[in-house]
């Protein structure tokens, strides 16, 4: 007998919005943060947490060296990610600047992230820390036209062997590639 591995699932864009209002609208910061950051970034957990304040207040790349594959990264951060974090540094009580935004282990995350999300609303979703890196790939590869190019870029920026590992990572079903094939309306004649 063989069992199927439980692995998080990604959210789609109205889920991530209802959890992340909720955390906003119930001052969970540090959860809120973690969502934030976490699909912005496409970061491990390991990463994530080991993000200081002093290496994104005010700055619009995050540097950082990844724990699982020693390479060290540098990220974008969107304008508008930089204000929120400001904004949230301050409610949270301006922090030292060298202290972890999320200082948290994973399991307390993990168990807490499930209760928060069932507080949203969302309902029948497998969600961990993971949840966000998958979301944000699933993002992605949808705003880019579902191409294979675009599994291209996320299979390097996942760090995969191949675009077949990206696409089960992601979860894109067969229907779902099968789709891409609707050419309604190309042809005049």
């Amino acid at each position: 007998m063989t069992t199927k591995l439980k692995s998080a699932e990604h959210l789609e864009e109205q889920e991530l919005n209802k959890l992340l209002k909720y955390l906003y609208q119930n001052q969970k910061w540090t959860y809120y943060i973690l969502v934030r950051l976490g699909v912005s970034t496409a970061l491990r957990y390991s990463d994530l947490s080991r993000i200081t304040w002093e290496m994104v207040l005010g700055k619009q790349t995050l540097l950082i060296k990844e724990k699982k594959t020693s390479k060290v990264r540098e990220i974008p951060l969107q304008e508008e990610l930089v204000e929120i974090l400001q904004k949230v540094y301050l409610k949270v009580g301006s922090p030292s600047v060298q202290q972890e935004i999320i200082p948290l282990h994973i399991r307390t995350i993990n168990k807490q992230i499930k209760i928060h999300a069932t507080g949203a609303g969302i309902r029948g979703k497998r969600i961990s820390t993971h949840t966000w890196r998958k979301t944000f790939g699933r993002e992605v590869w949808k705003r880019n036209g579902q191409t294979e190019a675009c599994l291209v870029r996320l299979s390097s920026l996942f760090n995969h062997s191949s675009i077949s590992i990206t696409r089960l990572y992601l979860s894109i079903t067969k229907e779902e590639v099968d789709n891409l094939y609707q050419l309604q309306d190309l042809f005049v004649y």
